[in-house]
């Protein structure tokens, strides 16, 4: 056999390294900022705990997020905030004593939150009159 019967150069085919586009890092998503009703602010001030007040800035913002559907909060999503699953359910037991969400709960299930007062808020807010 011939080297020189294949119809490509080897020339041709080699990789030069300052040509070879390195992949980047993939950009990571960051949640920038969450917008509260006064509502809300003013009965998480009697929150007696952190959990309660991390739960409800997530509650909001996946509020949001979802296109006002109820959150489903399970264990998982609870916890890569930062908050265990006992933690969740008293700052969930803790925002309903506190009239801001209502709880659908299934036995075995994660529940889902319907948040409460904010849709009365974001049309408001909407209409283009200020409280």
């Amino acid at each position: 056999m011939m080297l020189n019967q294949y119809p490509f150069d080897r020339e041709q085919l080699r990789v030069i390294p300052e040509r070879v586009i390195k992949p980047g890092k993939p950009k990571k998503w960051r949640r920038h900022f969450v917008r509260l009703p006064w509502v809300w602010v003013e009965r998480l001030q009697k929150a007696k705990r952190v959990s309660t007040y991390r739960l409800a800035l997530v509650l909001v913002y996946e509020h949001w997020r979802t296109g006002a559907r109820p959150v489903v909060l399970s264990n998982v999503f609870t916890q890569a905030e930062g908050l265990s699953s006992r933690s969740k359910w008293r700052a969930i037991a803790e925002l309903e004593r506190l009239g801001l969400i209502q709880v659908k709960r299934h036995q075995r299930r994660a529940p889902k939150v319907v948040l409460q007062y904010l849709k009365s808020e974001l049309s408001r807010d909407q209409s283009g009159t200020t409280p």
